[in-house]
């Protein structure tokens, strides 16, 4: 940990040197597939313009959004990499295409959409097919006819793929998806040899060697999580965030006083609390009221009473001696010894929620080749995390 910032409030600190290493740690393990690493909202958490450019500068092959928005938002702030946005882009074609972006197109009316923006400069379009997750995607039966009308429409079709549902646990059932997918890729790429295929995501590229084929889309795994505990000695990662909180006030309280909203906890005995700066406006669920763990210096606290949307307590314990966590100290939310996926089982949700519930209010500090390189935070942005100039749109 870096010295606490003066500030009481919560900070993340984000390692972009973790970043590089899990890019490399997949990318040494499904080479020749390619990486794309998925920054969509706002990379996880972890600050989507400070994690494009570290993965840019570690050579990834593209980046990942969910929304036009998304992507727009990176152009103008100078990251030039190809990028995929994997969500709807209908009626945003257009300003996809002003921006160098490549869309997806998963239905009937995308094909009319990007069709008709070819006068803006056409963007690159993926196509995408239903396997399974029955989320988005053409029925992969419709491909030859898909491939026929997009070359008709002139699309500069790139790139085709499918999301497999299930790849870290129902082995059986990513067969018959990967099954399924194959020959719709088969039938696009006969109509556009050059187009890319994917299919495998962070989990699917340790389970399903075969389904990496050409690029693999990185999500939850360039942040250094797993989609579950048993993929864990597949391939080594490092956790990229540790949250952190300050001691705003410690006070010893007497047999019978409560603490916080609706008074649902009281002490048995005299006991020390101490006041958190984190709270649920921070990211931090409300469902751990009572539930969850800090760790002030070497020591599990326990979350006591109801997390409010500032500050949290916990309790540091019994007995007339001070205890040796004082105002100002840091506590740690999550981090490496007191990992994201522990806080999210006991909160029944997934890592994944809980690193992007992390607030924009909550100060970014990114790391790398041990210094501080950015900050971000609602007032701040620099280094690593400051936009540049805007620079003129090129497709790469």
């Amino acid at each position: 940990m870096t010295t606490p910032p003066p500030e009481m409030r919560p900070w993340a600190e984000v390692d972009l040197d973790a970043v590089a290493h899990n890019l490399t740690a997949f990318a040494d393990l499904v080479r020749p597939a390619k990486m794309l690493a998925v920054v969509k909202a706002d990379a996880y958490g972890h600050g989507a313009l400070a994690v494009a450019r570290a993965a840019s500068e570690a050579g990834v092959a593209m980046l990942g959004t969910a929304t036009v928005a998304e992507g727009v938002a990176l152009r103008r702030a100078g990251i030039r990499t190809p990028l995929l946005v994997m969500g709807p882009a209908h009626g945003e074609e257009g300003a996809a295409a002003s921006a160098g972006l490549t869309i997806t197109v998963f239905d009937d009316a995308g094909l009319r959409g990007a069709a008709e923006a070819r006068r803006e400069g056409a963007p690159g379009v993926h196509l995408k097919f239903d396997t399974g997750m029955t989320r988005l995607g053409f029925s992969p039966e419709r491909a030859d006819e898909v491939a026929e009308r997009a070359a008709a429409g002139g699309l500069a079709v790139e790139g085709v793929f499918t999301h497999l549902a299930a790849a870290e646990d129902d082995l059986e059932f990513s067969q018959h998806q990967l099954k399924r997918f194959a020959p719709a890729a088969t039938a696009v790429r006969a109509r556009f040899p050059r187009s890319i295929r994917h299919a495998a995501a962070t989990a699917a590229a340790l389970t399903h060697p075969e389904s990496r084929l050409d690029l693999i889309r990185l999500g939850l795994g360039l942040y250094g999580l797993l989609p579950a505990p048993h993929l864990a000695s597949r391939v080594a990662l490092r956790p990229a965030m540790t949250l952190w909180g300050k001691v705003a006030q410690v006070r010893r309280i007497a047999p019978g006083e409560t603490v916080g909203y609706g008074r649902t906890y009281a002490a048995a005995a005299p006991e020390w609390i101490a006041t958190v700066t984190v709270g649920y406006g921070d990211g931090y669920p409300r469902f751990l009221s009572g539930k969850g763990h800090l760790l002030a210096g070497d020591r599990r606290v326990p979350v006591v009473g109801r997390v409010s949307m500032d500050y949290l307590t916990v309790s540091l314990g019994f007995g007339e001696a001070a205890p040796v966590v004082q105002p100002g100290d840091a506590v740690l939310v999550f981090g490496p010894r007191l990992p994201v996926e522990e806080l999210a089982g006991a909160a029944s949700t997934i890592s994944y929620e809980i690193l992007t519930s992390i607030a924009p209010r909550v100060r970014r500090i990114y790391h790398r080749g041990g210094r501080i390189v950015g900050i971000r935070d609602l007032l701040t942005a620099e280094g690593i995390a400051a936009p540049q100039a805007p620079a003129e749109t090129h497709r790469t």
